[in-house]
């Protein structure tokens, strides 16, 4: 599938009907009007009212951009919000005709532009008609445009072989070659037929692209502690919902778009992120709708879509109607591994139950499929299944709310065992602060060599600083402060029990980052810099600093008050071009922590004073990559996280198996460049310079 060519030669605009002249003509001082006669190898002026009908029309036709986005977005990413078009809404039944305005006249131009008169319009505000032959019958109202036709107002140009206005139905029909540009956005065809009073049309043979830079994938809810100083390291395994490349296009083809005011459908649509023919992914569905339900929100129902690999292997995708609203989406399947909950292997189905303008609430099933395996009690049992409920709500004034339950089982019985909730309530204040409150039953949190600590429960708010810059050093500082109530296992009392306390914590932190080596990538082509990479990859050196100070006060007395300092280095070699040892990431990081006094519980205790992590991530052989990554306790030794990762990377997508063998954790992803589906958060809480990190 190829990409769209670059449009035409500008050419200069003016308000009148320029016919291409075949030899040279007389110049004429007054030119002639276009009415009920063919006007040929002549500079003719176009009626007043064809003028403005053809500016209607322009106005009215949806951008190329709002186009490819119904199309491209819905069937690839499923979690941006709706891209409304630049279009009129649809007029009701009773609604009249678009009346002509017409233009003001021209102010005559004195030299001098007076307080309050406007002046003409600008040359790139008018109106410009080109083809080799035109012709205006006053009977039929019809305006008719044969032969390398040109119609351009504004930012809006319409290229084809024939154009057909009818000024009393007012619609349009440009045949041969269509193509139809505003901006830098362009759609193609080879016939559009448009109505642009009742905003309705098609275009057969439709096919655009649309450039994905700056489309960014909302989250309802973070958690506090984005302030750890790992936030300015690279990994060198990546993380499973972080953007692993950069796709700069989706390209699409459809036999057949259909335009119904903001209501959209195409048969036989294929869609593909592959910028050279063949391509290597393309999502294929014999047809397309888009409805929208409200303000905020559209549904896309999709008829058997299938991903089609390197023109040959095709997966179904498990999904047939998606709703696009502000909210974030998970991935419609996922095969997981959870060895603490679920008992290992497990398969998840998510479903869409409540999806309104400001609130959404999805179920997610599972079957634990290694549990039904080593079960005695049968495949029947309710031990084996599981559910997730997932609940996202948007309020006015940048409030979030996000809650979300796990149950690993259905024996209601041991309800206080199998069931974990997360719950969050954000909102802004003093300005680009952040106010976020929140409860948390049987938080599973990870601390170093600790290992798996449950929070029996935590209930308060925490406040968020946004990042600042210090000056022109490129130091980030930010900073945190909480209240809360925390029920967790207690040490410091004999016999160990659960016990509850206030905590008052205070976190602040420094960080930068030095670039230190950049290469040259290789070529942006085919088969170098973008072989099995969606970018070319720019050899590199850097590294990273950060220092972090964590204090912590609770209502029985205790302190613990610690301070991190981290040194790293990451990089990449390689251009991921050739077929052996073509690409090395790696990072290296070192830190180290002051501490005095101890927390009376085991979950946030400052579990190694003394750490190194150090990954790698390595070509094995053409698209193979294997990673590893492992942090090490210098206080005794021993390796308390580590994850390792199988990878089949191509251009356009990723097959990624993921484990995390002393957090009993895996993954199995498909991802699609930048604009993989997000997989649900593991319900891991991780422990990072004495803060938790929560999903």
């Amino acid at each position: 599938m190829d990409f769209l060519p670059p449009p035409s030669p500008q050419l200069s605009a003016s308000n009148y009907a320029e016919v291409r002249q075949e030899t040279l003509q007389p110049t004429l001082t007054s030119p002639p009007t276009l009415n009920n006669h063919v006007a040929a190898r002549l500079t003719v002026e176009l009626p007043l009212e064809v003028q403005e009908q053809l500016k209607l029309f322009l106005e009215a036709l949806p951008d190329p951009e709002a186009i490819a986005n119904k199309l491209i977005v819905p069937a690839i990413t499923a979690q941006v919000g709706p891209i409304k078009p630049n279009s009129l809404p649809k007029p009701k039944p009773t609604d009249k005709p678009r009346q002509v305005v017409p233009p003001k006249p021209p102010i005559p131009n004195t030299g001098d532009k007076p307080t309050g008169v406007e002046t003409a319009p600008l040359l790139t505000n008018l109106l410009k008609v080109v083809s080799d032959r035109q012709e205006y019958d006053t009977n039929t109202q019809i305006f008719l445009a044969e032969g390398n036709v040109l119609i351009r107002y504004k930012k809006s140009e319409l290229q084809a072989d024939r154009v057909q206005l009818n000024t009393k139905t007012q619609e349009v029909i440009a045949e041969g070659n269509v193509f139809f540009t505003r901006g830098n956005q362009k759609i193609r065809g080879t016939k559009l037929t448009y109505n642009y009073n009742s905003v309705k049309g098609e275009l057969i043979k439709a096919s655009g692209s649309v450039d994905f830079g700056n489309l960014v994938s909302s989250e309802v809810s973070r958690s506090p502690a984005e302030i750890a100083t790992n936030s300015v390291t690279v990994s060198a395994l990546g993380g499973g919902t972080t953007a692993d490349g950069s796709v700069r296009r989706f390209g699409f083809i459809a036999d057949r778009l259909i335009l119904d005011g903001e209501a959209w459908t195409a048969e036989n649509l294929r869609i593909t992120n592959d910028p050279f023919t063949p391509p290597e992914l393309e999502l294929v569905t014999s047809k397309a709708t888009l409805t929208p339900i409200s303000p905020t929100q559209s549904r896309v129902d999709l008829e058997s879509p299938t991903l089609v690999f390197d023109q040959g292997f095709s997966l179904p995708v498990p999904i047939n109607s998606i709703i696009l609203d502000r909210f974030q989406r998970f991935t419609p399947a996922l095969v997981g591994f959870d060895q603490r909950d679920r008992d290992g292997v497990f398969y998840q189905q998510s479903f869409d139950v409540v999806s309104q303008s400001n609130l959404s609430f999805q179920l997610s099933p599972q079957v634990l499929i290694q549990r039904a395996f080593s079960s005695q009690t049968g495949l029947s049992a309710f031990n084996i299944l599981g559910v997730v409920a997932t609940l996202n709500g948007a309020l006015d004034g940048g409030q979030r709310l996000s809650a979300r339950a796990s149950l690993s089982g259905l024996d209601f019985n041991n309800i206080d065992s199998i069931l974990r909730l997360n719950a969050t309530y954000q909102t802004p204040v003093f300005g680009d602060y952040t106010l976020l409150s929140q409860y948390a039953f049987r938080d599973r949190v990870f601390n170093g060599s600790l290992g798996f600590q449950d929070v029996n429960n935590i209930v308060g708010s925490t406040l968020i600083s946004p990042n600042y810059i210090l000056g022109n050093s490129k130091i980030a500082f930010n900073y945190q402060v909480s209240a809360q109530f925390v029920g967790a296992v207690r040490d410091d009392v004999q016999p160990n029990t659960v016990s509850s306390l206030l905590r008052l914590q205070s976190a602040a932190s420094l960080s930068s980052a030095f670039p230190l080596f950049r290469g040259e990538p290789a070529p942006a082509e085919k088969e170098t810099g973008l072989r099995f990479s969606p970018k070319p990859i720019v050899p590199k050196l850097d590294a990273f600093v950060g220092l972090q100070g964590v204090n912590s006060l609770y209502s029985n007395g205790a302190n613990q008050a610690v301070l991190y300092g981290t040194l790293g280095f990451s990089g990449e070699v390689g251009s991921f071009a050739k077929d052996f040892l073509d690409y090395t990431g790696f990072t290296v990081s070192y830190t180290q922590a002051f501490s005095t006094g101890r927390s009376p519980f085991l979950f946030d205790r400052v579990a190694d004073t003394r750490s190194l992590t150090a990954g790698i991530i390595q070509q094995i052989y053409g698209p193979i990559r294997f990673g590893i990554q492992q942090s090490f306790s210098l206080d005794n030794g021993s390796v308390f996280d580590s994850v390792y990762s199988l990878e089949y990377a191509r251009r356009t997508y990723a097959v990624v198996i993921r484990y995390n063998p002393n957090q009993g954790l895996g993954e199995l992803l498909l991802r699609i460049s930048d604009f993989n589906w997000t997989r649900p958060p593991a319900n891991v809480t991780t422990i990072q310079n004495g803060v938790e990190q929560r999903n």
